[in-house]
């Protein structure tokens, strides 16, 4: 019973550091990382950053290699929906069967907290654990990917159902049909190839 504690505590202790969160500092500034500072106000979590793209039981029908790829270095693809080099980044992945996740960069806060992130100015780009790669270039994509275990060659299951995107900082529920109906799309940043 001891041991069952002590491993749930330790993979508790392991997903929460790996968390990403918007809060307030003591100044009044807005900051986003893995972890606020203890005097942080108004922490919000926003969302994994290196979790499975997909539930344990999704990723339990993986062939081992790509199972074990996607849990020590889980991707992520940060895009635009009207984005010509983030579509061929969608395509590649999957193609080279890589299950990821999708964070959609739409809002003016998705872009802040992507820059936060230190993805910079350019979309789309791929977290692969905790590398990020800016910019759709398939040959650094295919590299990094390789390092990272990801084996060339092997499908995902004929039934893989891909997550679907989410936006990188979700819309409070009260205020998303008001803010879908009202305000435009903000300008993203955009692929500097």
């Amino acid at each position: 019973m001891f041991l069952r504690a002590v491993a749930l505590s330790l993979a508790l202790l392991a997903c929460g550091a790996q968390a990403q969160y918007k809060w307030t500092d003591p100044d009044g500034h807005v900051a986003y990382g893995d972890q606020p500072p203890r005097d942080a106000k108004h922490v919000e979590p926003l969302g994994q950053m290196g979790t499975a793209p997909q539930g344990s039981d999704a990723l339990a029908q993986l062939p081992f290699e790509i199972r074990r790829a996607a849990k020590d270095f889980p991707v992520i693809l940060y895009a635009r929906t009207d984005c010509p080099p983030c579509e061929e980044g969608r395509a590649f992945l999957k193609a080279h069967a890589v299950p990821f996740a999708e964070r959609t960069v739409g809002t003016r806060e998705d872009i802040e907290a992507f820059r936060q992130l230190g993805g910079g100015e350019r979309l789309p780009a791929i977290a692969i654990g905790r590398q990020i790669l800016r910019g759709f270039e398939p040959s650094s994509w295919a590299e990094a990917l390789a390092d990272a275990g990801y084996p060339q060659g092997i499908p995902l299951p004929r039934d893989w159902q891909w997550s679907a995107a989410t936006p990188l900082v979700p819309v409070p529920a009260t205020t998303a049909d008001s803010q879908t109906a009202a305000a435009p799309p903000a300008a993203g940043p955009a692929d500097s190839r």
